[in-house]
């Protein structure tokens, strides 16, 4: 039997204004929670009547076929060679690739590995992976042992990853990884768009199959239907491989479009990575879905220098709609604003994630754009964003705004063996937990669900926070990123704010360093923007006049010509505690007689172990390094060897 995906879209895939997954008229406005209610008067289940999100993108790619559907262009030289994609061009590569990866004994519970940068080749393989079984976008700057980790625990069938390519090492630690696995899957390569194709060339072995239609039976996936895996960004160790929905990726499109009210003539960038839920959904196949033209700068993203530079000329040259940025890029662009670039085609209002953006640059970017900054609230196990702020609406500073139509919060107070004491007052702080259609289907190891996925359809997030009398959610930060002096709870975040409001700081992050007086002292780590010339005193007390609190003041700034940060931008907070603690300990325990050794390690959270190796047994130097260690909370062994 074979299934064809070119019949007429009201017999096969209803038309998306009819089903409400993507509305093509007008939008209600959003001001309130008020809004929100009102929004939710009419069940959900008759706004979306298919869950089907690989139908949904093809009906994106059937809007308007002869569309652009992708433009890319060489690694940000906007004046070079365009590359671009027809919606037409989109729809055939990607049934090529679902007939392909049948062909090559995938089936419709198997899963494939991805690990690319972002090219044209990698929508086609997301939409014709969803379309055969479940697609694995894994993070392409991972070694080859955790590359090996991630496709060993999925039992990946094949892998599609980028071939040999300067500047980058994805084949290199790809093979290495495939070469670890106990059933090494077969390999395919994704090339630059601007370069020759590698051996095993996707595209080239795909063109031996039907564009036109699936040589194949396919059912309609239904709403608990795993669409595929996104594994949580790792910054604190071992990823978890979460299991993606279908139900939850039609919602986050509904819900995206409902919130920032997309139409299919918008024009996007996309210069987030596709295996980090934001990127693959809001700024990658929600804006295919929708019909919409997608921008692809460079394969580095907005890690590209060049392109950053050009930004404001790939607005005008495109049309650009909404401005996209992580913090890190929002704050880049504040302080290069527009000179003579024509960006009317900005909207008035844009939403940014995966950390606050400090009040000080939404305000720079209205300034220079007339764009306002939606803060939002979101994570992979909620299929993206649980808050946004109201389009329509106020927007409060360190805020990240209010619930999303359908979607539930709650603030808790937690007991220590994970159960639920109870819901917390209005401005109080407890956890934040999540339920509603957005909620991914558990984790694919089932034993890492308990205390994260409750009965009750909640998912605990592990972040602090609290929901004002509107309905504004205020996000604490991790609950492991607490600064815990003396019993004084300190946010991170407002140091961090401070120092980004700065004209000098590009990056800030602010941690615990051990003390042995008051448990923790706060720290902050800066990269400072290129060419910038401040001290360490100087920007101090340029912090210390806008921290609201005494104690939250930090005792040191660290310099670092690069902070080390995920690939969305968010500082990897657990290597800068580890890095903390042994400029602390390394310190304190100068004048331990001998030689000796010391290695800190994370435990898991902010938890950290501290080993002292002592070599040669200098008289002393035990009682010593005990005297030291003793005095602080972090937990330590001492060991003794020969010299």
């Amino acid at each position: 039997m074979m299934a064809t995906v070119h019949d007429s879209p009201a017999q096969v895939v209803p038309d998306m204004s009819s089903d409400g997954s993507v509305p093509r008229g007008g939008y209600a406005p959003l001001r309130t929670l008020a809004d929100v209610e009102a929004i939710e008067r009419i069940p959900l289940e008759r706004r979306i009547t298919r869950w089907d999100f690989a139908l949904n993108l093809l009906d994106g790619c059937r809007h308007d076929p002869e569309r652009a559907a992708l433009h890319a262009t060489n690694n940000g030289e906007l004046d070079g060679t365009l590359l671009t994609w027809s919606f037409t061009d989109l729809e055939h590569r990607a049934i090529q690739i679902a007939n392909l990866l049948r062909a090559s004994g995938v089936g419709p519970t198997d899963a494939f590995a991805i690990v690319s940068p972002t090219v044209p080749a990698l929508f086609a393989t997301l939409i014709g992976g969803m379309l055969a079984a479940r697609p694995f976008p894994i993070n392409w700057m991972l070694d080859a042992h955790a590359l090996a980790d991630l496709m060993q625990r999925a039992e990946v069938k094949v892998v599609i990853a980028l071939g040999p390519t300067p500047g980058f090492h994805i084949f290199a630690n790809v093979r290495a990884a495939i070469a670890q696995l106990d059933a090494p899957p077969r390999l395919f390569t994704l090339h630059d768009p601007f370069a020759a194709g590698h051996e095993d060339d996707l595209l080239t072995a795909a063109a031996a199959y039907s564009g036109e239609h699936l040589a194949f039976p396919r059912q309609a996936a239904q709403r608990r239907d795993v669409a595929c895996y996104v594994h949580s960004g790792g910054t604190t160790g071992h990823p978890k491989i979460v299991r993606v929905l279908h139900g939850g990726m039609v919602y986050r499109q509904w819900a995206a479009n409902h919130g920032l009210a997309f139409t299919p003539e918008d024009v996007v960038l996309s210069d987030t990575p596709l295996f980090h839920i934001g990127g693959l959904l809001v700024r990658g196949l929600v804006s295919t879905a929708n019909g919409n033209t997608a921008v692809l700068p460079s394969m580095h993203g907005a890690r590209d220098k060049t392109y950053l530079a050009n930004y404001w000329r790939y607005v005008e040259r495109f049309g650009i709609t909404q401005i996209s940025g992580v913090p890190t890029t929002l704050s880049v662009l504040a302080k290069n604003p527009p000179t003579t670039e024509d960006i009317s085609s900005l909207r008035a209002y844009f939403a940014t994630g995966s950390a606050p953006v400090p009040p000080a640059i939404q305000n720079r970017i209205v300034e220079i754009t007339g764009a306002r900054t939606l803060q939002s609230y979101g994570l992979t196990e909620n299929t993206s964003h649980a808050t946004l702020d109201p389009r329509d609406g106020e927007i409060r500073s360190g805020c990240s705004g209010i619930r999303v139509p359908y979607m539930q919060l709650r603030i808790v107070k937690m007991a220590e063996d994970g159960s639920v004491l109870r819901d917390c007052a209005t401005g109080e702080i407890g956890m934040i937990l999540v339920g509603g259609p957005g909620v991914a289907g558990g984790y694919l190891d089932p034993a890492q669900d308990r205390g994260a996925f409750l009965h009750d359809g909640f998912f605990v997030t592990g972040d602090l926070g609290s929901l004002d009398e509107d309905g504004y959610l205020r996000v604490s930060g991790r609950q492991k990123d607490l600064i815990i002096r003396g019993g004084h709870n300190i946010e991170p975040a407002l140091i961090e704010n401070a120092l980004l409001s700065s004209p000098w700081v590009a990056v800030a992050a602010a941690v615990g360093k051990p003390d042995a007086h008051a448990g923790e002292l706060p720290i902050a780590y800066v990269e400072l923007h290129p060419g910038a010339q401040v001290s360490a005193e100087e920007l101090l007390r340029y912090a210390a006049e806008r921290i609201p609190e005494r104690p939250a003041v930090p005792k040191e700034i660290v310099f670092l010509d690069r902070l080390p940060l995920t690939s969305v931008g968010k500082p990897i907070k657990h290597l800068l505690q580890l890095d903390a603690a042994r400029r602390v300990f390394n310190e304190a325990l100068r004048d331990v007689p001998g030689e000796w050794e010391l290695q800190v390690t994370n435990t898991g959270g902010n938890g950290l172990a501290t080993t002292l190796t002592l070599k040669g047994g200098a008289a002393g130097a035990r009682q010593r390094a005990e005297e030291i260690l003793s005095a602080y909370a972090t937990p330590y062994a001492i060991e003794e060897r020969p010299a």
